[in-house]
């Protein structure tokens, strides 16, 4: 089951298309897929590297950056009232950092998605535990909604500070990660003896908050629920599993889905998950409730359930975005994945995902970061090295194509990096390349096509005068 149909391009060609002078045309599907990154070292750590970095995942076709708007940097003290708490001129605030982000992405070209992120020891809740991260014990709700009111505000685009008009952010995400106390404690309480869920219960006030808070400043906004991270473990370990958590979070069931009493119900426009995987993109997660890569219908089935229930609000079918996904490349990390193998990975992952409805991918890294102190505690997955000469996953994200085959036939799947322009999938042949199947452009940027091909071949796309990575079956 997915969020949205997946509408074939319905073309088939033949083996000696291949040979032929003029190309067999279909249509590309209409169904958008936004690309983009998280990076926030690269992006915004240093102004002057940071440009250099913005312009690389421009030039990949990036269309959105997800970065962290950190609470309690923002806010070292608690405002002095509900009025101060909502107003983004409070003096108490802090957004340097921020505004210095949203100015840079936006005026690359980059839509900004800004991730509340790390309460204030101010808005923790009371008792907490020597062992908790800061940031992350009961952070207060309704403080979290005042301070999403105020940043609403400020990014409303009509608001200016003393260097000029902030750019609009539109785009909003309540918190990483929930369903880990690395990010929200306590994940479980004692409840007649047991141990039942804590988290989903608090982050589905925290969520509502700042849907409100949100709302009331730009309706038209899009408000994220918290990516999931994929896996967890037992009752009473750090980590919940995510379709648990998300079950929890949409009051149902865990047999039968059946809705539960729920005084106020999850408010959100998309829901998120971060699916990494500790193999390839196809290998599916052992435990049910865990939800790795081609496990999605995991979360759409209960977010459906819940949708019909009224327990996913406003009324209305919700989005699927996936906020964060990577691989770790070798070279440089000789643990990480062989470099051709990881641009491969990418591509197959961002097409298993859309196929099942995910609508928005974010890539955790535009480029590699310092080894320091070792591979092991950094990200070695940009799709470009440190020095910023790009991986072969560079040009998989700015071309995404990827061949799947079947017995009989083989299809074709991509995103054309030149919406005005039709993609032409070509075979190799000893006289060089040959135009096979030519998919009219579409304003989804989505494009798939039946191919009646049968190993051995070699084929790519093109897009005026970009190609895609090539792909070979034997």
């Amino acid at each position: 089951m997915v969020l949205a149909a997946v509408i074939a391009a319905g073309a088939s060609v033949g083996t000696e298309a291949a040979n032929a002078t003029s190309a067999t045309h279909a249509s590309a599907t209409r169904s958008a897929l936004t690309l983009g990154f998280l990076d926030d070292r690269n992006f915004f750590a240093d102004p002057v590297s940071g440009g250099a970095w913005l312009k690389r995942a421009r030039a990949v076709n990036a269309q959105m950056v997800r970065t962290n708007l950190i609470w309690a940097r923002v806010a070292p003290s608690r405002p002095p009232n509900p009025d101060a708490a909502r107003d983004p001129a409070w003096p108490g605030y802090d957004w340097t950092k921020t505004d210095v982000a949203v100015r840079a992405a936006s005026a690359g070209g980059l839509r900004v998605l800004l991730n509340f992120s790390a309460a204030p020891t101010w808005a923790e809740g009371p008792d907490p535990p020597k062992s908790h991260r800061a940031g992350t014990w009961r952070p207060n709700p309704a403080e979290l909604g005042a301070f999403a009111t105020a940043a609403a505000r400020r990014y409303s685009g009509t608001f200016a500070d003393a260097t000029g008009p902030l750019p609009r952010v539109a785009e909003w995400q309540a918190w990483n990660e929930p369903n880990l106390d690395y990010y929200l404690a306590p994940q479980w309480r004692r409840q007649k003896g047991r141990l039942v869920p804590a988290s989903p219960q608090w982050y589905r006030r925290m969520l509502n908050r700042v849907y409100a808070g949100v709302k009331s400043v730009q309706a038209d906004a899009t408000v994220v629920s918290a990516g999931t991270a994929p896996y967890g473990d037992e009752a009473g370990s750090s980590r919940m599993r995510p379709a648990r958590f998300n079950r929890e979070l949409l009051c149902l069931g865990s047999t039968a889905l059946e809705p539960l009493p729920c005084p106020d119900p999850a408010h959100f426009d998309a829901l998120d998950h971060h699916p990494y995987s500790i193999a390839g993109p196809r290998r599916h997660a052992i435990n049910d409730d865990d939800v790795g890569i081609p496990d999605l219908s995991r979360l759409i089935r209960p977010l459906k359930r819940a949708e019909r229930a009224g327990r996913a609000l406003p009324a209305g079918r919700k989005a699927l975005w996936i906020t964060e996904i990577s691989w770790d490349s070798a070279p440089p990390d000789a643990d990480g994945v062989p470099i051709a193998r990881h641009a491969r990975w990418l591509q197959e992952s961002f097409e298993i995902l859309w196929r099942q409805g995910a609508r928005v991918i974010l890539w955790l890294g535009v480029g590699d970061q310092p080894a320091v102190p070792n591979f092991a505690s950094t990200y070695q997955s940009g799709v470009f090295f440190r020095t910023g000469e790009p991986k072969p996953a560079s040009t998989g994200f700015r071309f995404p194509f990827v061949i799947r085959c079947g017995a009989r036939t083989c299809s074709a799947w991509g995103k054309n990096p030149r919406p005005d322009s039709p993609v032409v999938i070509e075979r190799r042949t000893p006289a060089g390349w040959r135009p096979s199947v030519t998919l009219d452009a579409g304003s989804g940027g989505v494009f798939q096509v039946s191919l009646k091909m049968r190993p051995p071949f070699v084929v790519r796309a093109r897009s005026a005068d970009d190609t895609s990575l090539s792909w070979t079956r034997r």
